[in-house]
């Protein structure tokens, strides 16, 4: 049997033969041409759990980055692809997430609610994933799937970085997703798919996409919408994606679902996407409904973009209430140390509302109360760890030290600019008497820059100071 290739595993197509395939649905075949050759402008969004969008720009400015608005995605910016933004100290705080501009496409079409359940299908590597979960402000349930378990990872270290509580990751084929799991408010369906579109990343030497992939891409494509139109509740939304040019990954998916289910329609964006172009309606002597007229798709000489493509389903008739959040399904734990680090480094008491505790394997974590999180075998991950369950002495973690650590109203420092990136390289820092005089005997504190927490350390006094042991993660270095 053939192995199923994974997500954009595709052989990389060469500028040539993309022009040569795509430029008469292009509009302008020279201007499409040119544009592939450009460099890709780097995007990023601001973590609004943490920070407001115009404050991360005065510290982005204080860098050295100047970043401009997306005008179509709140709270999202350009800056060149000459910036390194990754290697920031503001990016390890989790302030920002680093996203191609195009990709941000599906979740604004997505548009999630307060509340509400929804599950990201083909979620690795991640990003989408994050960009719901916050603009769910970090309640409410995302169930993060994907085929391959070790494509969570970059999911798993972007949720504990940004500080995500209301998500659960689970490892299945989206094609026999367990129909029990559901009903969802909302579904993303971002396809696997033959990866044209981001050929600005680099281009690669083959001619044509070879047919054998091509068609068991299809196959995949239709199943998994398939699914998710079983999957979403009556009056829900899904939102069908790929980042390729192609209309047989793309329109031809969703004329074929049309055809074939009776219960779903197409809606246009609520609001214009400056630069995109509609979907189109016939492709090589294939003619689709005209209904794919509201699909959206991005070319790169139009918005400077890769390239992508988007569909809004509505699933028809009445919508239904979903039943309240279970809680009965985790472990509710923890209590008495979630107290010793209030007393400890003086939280507030209405820091960790909200909030339940529960044990996963040695660790204790925080998930949101509304969350819902079905039984399935499935799961690979939920929520953001605390601490580690039985320590002798509990050290609360780097990821629940981002997220609350601006709390803190004791064991707490404050180090200069000069030394941020020092601490971020886990070097030991010479602390003056005034940087410890809230912190109490030799132990863990908070270690905080402008106010921002970035992680733990250990403090060790001596009689002109002490000094500062980095504890941050060797692998978030």
């Amino acid at each position: 049997m053939r192995q199923s290739p994974r997500k954009n595993s595709n052989p990389r197509l060469a500028v040539d033969a993309v022009i040569s395939r795509y430029g008469g649905l292009s509009g302008n075949k020279a201007a499409f041409k040119a544009s592939l050759t450009k460099s890709l402008p780097v995007c990023l969004w601001a973590n609004t759990l943490r920070i407001a969008a115009k404050d991360l720009v005065e510290h982005l400015n204080s860098e050295g980055i100047q970043p401009d608005p997306i005008p179509w995605s709140d709270g999202a910016f350009r800056i060149p692809a000459t910036n390194r933004p990754g290697r920031s100290w503001l990016y390890k705080a989790g302030l920002f997430h680093i996203q191609e501009e195009a990709a941000l496409l599906s979740v604004k079409l997505l548009a999630p609610q307060s509340g509400e359940l929804i599950l990201d299908l083909c979620a690795a590597p991640g990003n989408k994933t994050a960009q719901i979960a916050i603009a769910l402000n970090n309640c409410g349930s995302v169930i993060a799937n994907d085929k391959y378990a070790g494509r969570l990872a970059p999911l798993h270290a972007a949720a504990a970085r940004l500080g995500l509580v209301n998500v659960t990751t689970t490892a299945i084929d989206g094609v026999n997703y367990p129909l029990s799991s559901g009903p969802f408010d909302r579904i993303l369906v971002d396809a696997p798919c033959s990866g044209e579109g981001i050929i600005r990343k680099g281009p690669g030497k083959h001619t044509e996409v070879p047919e054998n992939f091509r068609n068991w891409l299809r196959g995949t494509q239709r199943a998994l919408l398939r699914r998710a139109i079983f999957l979403c509740r009556p009056g829900g939304r899904i939102v069908y994606s790929t980042c390729t040019f192609a209309p047989e990954e793309n329109e031809e998916i969703i004329d074929r679902a049309l055809k074939e289910s009776r219960d779903i329609r197409l809606i246009p964006p609520e609001k214009p996407i400056p630069g995109a172009s509609p979907g189109i309606t016939n492709w090589q002597g294939h003619n689709y409904s005209d209904e794919l007229s509201k699909t959206v798709r991005l070319w790169p000489h139009k918005t400077d973009t890769g390239g992508f493509f988007a569909a809004v389903i509505e699933k028809t008739g009445n919508p239904i209430k979903l039943p309240p959040a279970k809680t009965s399904d985790v472990e509710i734990a923890g209590q008495r140390i979630i107290d010793n680090f209030i007393r400890y480094f003086g939280f507030p008491e209405h820091s960790f509302n909200n909030l339940h505790i529960f044990r996963s394997g040695r660790r204790l974590k925080l998930i949101s109360n509304d969350h819902q999180r079905s039984e399935l075998k499935c799961i690979r991950a939920s929520g953001l760890t605390l601490t580690k369950d039985k320590a002798k002495i509990p050290k609360f973690s780097t990821e629940a030290t981002l997220a609350f650590g601006h709390f803190a109203t004791r064991n707490a420092i404050e180090i200069e600019a000069n030394s941020r990136m020092d601490y971020l390289a886990r070097k030991t820092l010479i602390l003056l008497p005034k940087q410890i005089k809230n912190c109490g005997d030799n132990g863990y504190v908070i270690v905080r820059s402008s106010g921002i927490a970035l992680g733990i350390g250990i403090l060790k006094r001596h009689k002109d100071g002490g000094t500062l042991k980095s504890l941050f993660p060797k692998n978030w270095i």
